[in-house]
């Protein structure tokens, strides 16, 4: 699912950046949207799934029958007094573990920037070349983010958790926030 948005997401930047101006506003709030929903399914299900994989099965088991709400999120990770992520918090010295979980950190400050170009963005003509030029900035920072997260996280992901089960936890949360959006 996480590589199906990522594929969206890169096809909505090229039809923006290649784009009618007259659909382009539209667009980029299109792809603005599919960028917050995004994050948000990773921030609250996938990265805390990679730290504690046995919370999957967990979670799955004790909601099998309930809606996800936004009080039943698996785990929130813990903010250091500069409001970063506290990489391995409580956790072992295993060298894998600890390379996750900086990856992870990564991650997530990969998604306030996001969050701040696409806060700026809102703020600005998106037919004018300031606008173009910030989202050529935000799809270069995506693609980047996009890369390292397929090519490390994506793999961790495949040894070490149930991500079928994972896959529909995100797929509904996903549904509800989309519904929210409306």
């Amino acid at each position: 699912m996480l590589k199906e948005d990522h594929r969206r997401v890169e096809s909505l930047f090229e039809r923006f950046l290649n784009g009618e101006n007259g659909k382009k506003p539209h667009i980029a709030e299109q792809l603005f949207q599919e960028l917050e929903v995004h994050s948000t399914l990773e921030e609250e299900l996938f990265y805390p799934a990679l730290q504690n994989p046995a919370e999957i099965e967990e979670f799955e088991a004790a909601d099998e029958d309930t809606q996800f709400s936004e009080e039943k999120t698996m785990h929130t990770p813990e903010l250091d007094e500069t409001g970063e992520v506290e990489a391995g918090r409580g956790e072992g010295s295993d060298s894998s573990e600890e390379m996750t979980n900086n990856m992870i950190t990564s991650a997530f400050d990969e998604h306030r920037v996001i969050r701040a170009l696409i806060a700026q963005l809102r703020q600005k003509d998106a037919l004018s070349q300031e606008f173009r030029q910030r989202m050529t900035e935000l799809q270069q920072t995506v693609a980047n983010h996009v890369f390292e997260e397929e090519d490390e996280l994506f793999a961790e992901a495949q040894l070490t958790m149930d991500t079928k089960t994972l896959g529909r936890q995100m797929q509904q949360r996903k549904q509800e926030l989309l519904s929210a959006a409306v």
